[in-house]
C-alpha cells in the first residue's frame, strides 16, 4: 500500500496540481511570445487533454474553467480585463470549453475502455498473448503469472524455452510455417509451469491482416487441457479395460433399443463372421431356429425382457453364414436414462457352437456305442438262428428238400440282418448328405396322393380306412425322393399300428406361411414319456414289441426332416398325430 503523500499525487489533486503548473507555464511563455488567443487556446486544449489521462473528470473540468479565465484575462483584448470587445473572441471563449469538455470526455471513455479491455484480457480463462508479424511475442495477460511465467520469459522467441525439450523443434517449425503461410495456428504443447511440471495446453493463434493480406498482428490463447486429457486417458483406459474384460469373457457385445431390436453389434470380426450378421433393426427371435421347438423357453425370455429384468446365459440356435447351425449364449442388462425411462439392453454374446458340437460329438459317440450294442444284439439273434439252422441241417438233413429248407431259413435270417444294416446306412447317409445342393421346388399335394395310392391297398387288406386330403396347393424346397420316403414311413407306421376297423388321415394344411403335413391314426398313440425317444434308432415301445419292424422308421423321418430344416411335431396320448411343418414358398 502506498504512503498517504504518494497516494495524493495519483488522485485528482495530483492532476489539478500538475495542471496549474502546466497552465501557468504555458500562459507565461505565450504571454512573453505575444501569442494570439487562438494559439493559446489550442495549447491549453492539448495540456488539458493530456492531463485528463490521469483519470479525474472533476479536475479536468476545473482546469478547463481556469484555462478559459486565463485565456480571457491575459490574451483576449483588452488584456488584464475580463471584458471582451470583439465578437469572434466571444465565440472562441464559448467554443473552447465546449471542445475541451467533449475531447476530454472522449479521451476519458477511450481510456476507460482500454482499462476494461485489459481487465477482460487478464481475467480470460486462458493464457492470452499477441505477437508481431514475424511471430515474436510482445504481450501476455496476467494469467501467465499463475503458472510462473512473465513477459521476459516469453518475449520474442524466448517462449521456445518453456516448452518440453522433446517438442521444441517440432513446435518451432510448425509456428514458423504458420507465420510464413499466413494461416491460423493450432497445436497441443507441453508448457513448463512454476513447479517444473509440463502440462498440456491447446495453443491457437489467428493472424490479423491488412487489405493487402500482410500480417499486422498475431493474437492467440493457450488453454490448459491437462486435466481434460488425463480424464480422457483415464476414460480410454477404463473403456479398454472393460473391453478386455468383455472380450475375454465373450465373443462380442451388443445393444438393443426399447423394442428389443439390435442397434449396435461389435466384437471380434472373425467371430461375428461365423455367426449370422445381426441385421440392425431385427429382434433376436427374428432369426432364431428354435422358436417353435422351445416356445416355453422363449415365452419366459420375452417376459423377462418386457419386465426389464437382467438375464444370463440364455441359449438359442441360429443359422451360421456357412449354412450350418450355430449356438449362442447371451447375457444382458437393462439400461435406463436419468429419468428412469427404459432405453433397451446392453450385453454380451458367446459362440457356443464348438462346445455344443463337442457335447453332441460325445453324445453321438455314446449313441454310436449304444447303436453298436443294439446292432450286435439285433444281429446276434438272426445270425445265431442261421448258425443253429445250418448246424442242424448239417446233422439232420438227408434229402435235397431238407437242405433247401435249411438254406431258405438261413437266407431269411441273413436278409433280416441286411435290412437292418441297410436301414442304418441309409440314415447315416441322409444325416451326412450333401443333397441340399440338389434341392428344388416340390408340390406337396401330388406327392402325398402318390403315398396314399401306394398304401391304400395295404390299408384295405388290414380293414383300415386311409383318407388323403391334399387339396391345398403348397410348394416347398427339398429333395422329392427323401420327402416321399419320410411321408411313406409316417403312413406305414400309422397303418401298421392302427387296429382293424380304424382309420388313418393324411392331410395337407396351410397356415401363415407354413405348409403342414399331418398324419393322424386311431392307434394306441405315444405316451408323454416316449415322445422324445421314439425317434431314436432301434427304439421299440412295449406296445409295439410284437409288431414286425426294426425301430428305425421314425429315425429315418427325423433325419430327413432335419436335413430340410423342417420341424417334426409329435402329439401324445391315444390316436397319434404327427405333423411335419415346412416353410411355404408360395
Amino acid at each position: 500500500m502506498l504512503p498517504p503523500y504518494k497516494a495524493i499525487f495519483r488522485g485528482p489533486a495530483a492532476q489539478f496540481f500538475y495542471g496549474i503548473i502546466a497552465l501557468t507555464s504555458v500562459s507565461f511563455v505565450c504571454f512573453q511570445l505575444k501569442a494570439d488567443n487562438a494559439t493559446v487556446a489550442f495549447i491549453y486544449l492539448v495540456v488539458i487533454v493530456l492531463l485528463s489521462l490521469m483519470g479525474s473528470y472533476f479536475a479536468s473540468a476545473v482546469l478547463i474553467l481556469l484555462a478559459v479565465a486565463g485565456l480571457n484575462y491575459f490574451f483576449t483584448p483588452p488584456i488584464f480585463s475580463f471584458n471582451i470587445d470583439l465578437p469572434q473572441d466571444i465565440a472562441l471563449l464559448i467554443v473552447f470549453p465546449l471542445v475541451s469538455f467533449i475531447v476530454t470526455g472522449l479521451v476519458r471513455r477511450a481510456e476507460q475502455a482500454k482499462r476494461e479491455l485489459r481487465l477482460a484480457i487478464d481475467t480470460l480463462p486462458a493464457l492470452a498473448w499477441s505477437a508481431l508479424p514475424d511471430g515474436s511475442v510482445d504481450f501476455i495477460n496476467q494469467r501467465w503469472k499463475e503458472i510462473g511465467l512473465s513477459l521476459a520469459d516469453l518475449r520474442g522467441s524466448e517462449w521456445i524455452n518453456v516448452l518440453h525439450p522433446d517438442e521444441r523443434l517440432r513446435v518451432a517449425d510448425r509456428w514458423r510455417t504458420a507465420v510464413e503461410s499466413v494461416t491460423p495456428y493450432e497445436n497441443v504443447e507441453h508448457i513448463r509451469t512454476a513447479d517444473g511440471e509440463y502440462r498440456r495446453f491447446l495453443s491457437r493463434a489467428q493472424p490479423v491482416c491488412d487489405e493487402l493480406g500482410k500480417i499486422i498482428k498475431w493474437y492467440g490463447a493457450d488453454i490448459d487441457i491437462e486435466d481434460q486429457k488425463r480424464a480422457e486417458d483415464a476414460l480410454r483406459e477404463s473403456e479398454q479395460r472393460f473391453r478386455d474384460y468383455t472380450e475375454s469373457g465373450s465373443d462380442w457385445y451388443w445393444e438393443t433399443g426399447p423394442d428389443h431390436r439390435f442397434i449396435t453389434v461389435a466384437g471380434e470380426p472373425s467371430t461375428i463372421g461365423r455367426i449370422p450378421r445381426y441385421p440392425i433393426g431385427l429382434a433376436r427371435w427374428d432369426f432364431a431356429l428354435d422358436l417353435e421347438e422351445e416356445p416355453e423357453k422363449w415365452r419366459r425370455y420375452v417376459a423377462d425382457l418386457d419386465a426389464h429384468k437382467p438375464f444370463r446365459n440364455f441359449r438359442y440356435r441360429v443359422k451360421r453364414t456357412d449354412g450350418s447351425e450355430g449356438y449362442i449364449s447371451v447375457s444382458g442388462k437393462p439400461v435406463f436414462d436419468p429419468q428412469g425411462r427404459f432405453l433397451g439392453y446392453r450385453g454380451v454374446s458367446s459362440d457356443l457352437t464348438d462346445a455344443v458340437r463337442a457335447a453332441q460329438l460325445e453324445e453321438a459317440l455314446q449313441e454310436a456305442k449304444v447303436v453298436g450294442d443294439n446292432i450286435a444284439h439285433d444281429l446276434r439273434t438272426p445270425l445265431t438262428r442261421v448258425r443253429i439252422h445250418l448246424e442242424r441241417g448239417r446233422e439232420r438233413a438227408s434229402t435235397l428238400e431238407e437242405f433247401r429248407a435249411v438254406a431258405d431259413q438261413a437266407i431269411a435270417g441273413l436278409d433280416q440282418s441286411m435290412t437292418t444294416i441297410t436301414a442304418l446306412l441309409r440314415i447315416t447317409e441322409i444325416e451326412q448328405s450333401r443333397r441340399r445342393e440338389g434341392f428344388s421346388e416340390i408340390q406337396l399335394a401330388p406327392l402325398m396322393r402318390e403315398v396314399g395310392d401306394l398304401y391304400d391297398p395295404i390299408a384295405d387288406n388290414k380293414s383300415v380306412t386311409l383318407r388323403v386330403e391334399a387339396l391345398d396347393e403348397a410348394t416347398v424346397r427339398g429333395d422329392r425322393d427323401l420327402l416321399f420316403e419320410a411321408i411313406a414311413n409316417l403312413v406305414d407306421n400309422a397303418v401298421k399300428f392302427t387296429p382293424e376297423g380304424g382309420g388313418v388321415e393324411v392331410a395337407l394344411l396351410c397356415r401363415e406361411g407354413e405348409a403342414v403335413i399331418r398324419v393322424r391314426d386311431s392307434g394306441p398313440g405315444i405316451s408323454e414319456r416316449e415322445r422324445d425317444v421314439v425317434t431314436r434308432r432301434f427304439y421299440r415301445s412295449d406296445k409295439t414289441r410284437n409288431t414286425k419292424g426294426l425301430g428305425l422308421g421314425l429315425s429315418m423321418v427325423a433325419a430327413i426332416i432335419k436335413l430340410h430344416d423342417f420341424s417334426l411335431r409329435i402329439s401324445t396320448g391315444p390316436c397319434c398325430t404327427i405333423e411335419v411343418v415346412c416353410p411355404h414358398l408360395n
